[in-house]
């Protein structure tokens, strides 16, 4: 019940995504093969789309999580994380007027958690992995000279709260999982030319790995 909760609520945010989208403003540098913000809420199919893409990413996510007071915050990583998937693997990037709002909301919501279980540790832990995760993809950015947008180190952010939350086992495992499945899908996509390999999005891994990390972290890494 509480997994199909949880979905519902994910899938209702999602749903909300084109209506979002319209409204987003477009960046003060304009880029003549960018897709307008608008024109993408426009999509056919895209509301019913998110709202089950949400869905079944919150209730894979719930389905490993044994504290129910921390699938809020789960909510707001899937059911915004489904349009910052659709947006970034549309326009290569991640609107700050999206990530900054469900940062806060994400902090919050995993703050409230912790006060409900009655654990300090639990907002203690996700702020040490926000800032953790952060510096690192702070350095990746750095380092990879265009690689890494700065968007999606401002997305790892978002994740390592909501991970970091769960534990050290669901942070490793869920950002390891993005890398991984960036690399994989990357190098297969960029061989049937569907990407370009050197600018593609990288934020729809990201948050499906933090996805298999909030499931599966603790299996896959050892309790």
């Amino acid at each position: 019940m509480i997994i199909a909760i949880t979905a519902l609520a994910a899938a209702l945010l999602g749903a909300a995504g084109p209506y979002v989208m319209k409204r987003i403003p477009e960046p003060q540098e304009p880029d003549e093969d960018k897709v307008a913000y608008a024109e993408l809420a426009q999509t056919k199919g895209l509301t019913i789309g998110l709202a089950l893409g949400s869905a079944l990413m919150a209730g894979v996510a719930a389905w490993g999580i044994d504290d129910a007071e921390l699938l809020p915050a789960w909510v707001v990583v899937t059911g915004v994380g489904s349009w910052l998937v659709f947006i970034d693997w549309r326009t290569r990037l991640l609107p700050y007027v999206l990530v900054a709002p469900a940062y806060l909301a994400t902090l919050a919501l995993v703050g409230l958690g912790a006060f409900l279980l009655r654990d300090v540790d639990v907002f203690v832990n996700a702020l040490v992995a926000n800032i953790v995760v952060y510096v690192i993809f702070r350095i990746l950015h750095w380092i990879g000279r265009g690689a890494f947008g700065f968007g999606d180190v401002r997305l790892s952010g978002v994740l390592a709260l909501a991970l970091g939350a769960l534990g050290a086992n669901e942070v490793m495992v869920g950002m390891y999982a993005g890398f991984l499945l960036g690399a994989v899908f990357g190098v297969l996509l960029s061989r049937l030319k569907i990407v370009d390999p050197k600018s593609y999005a990288f934020g729809p891994y990201m948050v499906v790995g933090a996805v298999f990390g909030a499931a599966w972290g603790t299996a896959v890494y050892g309790a």
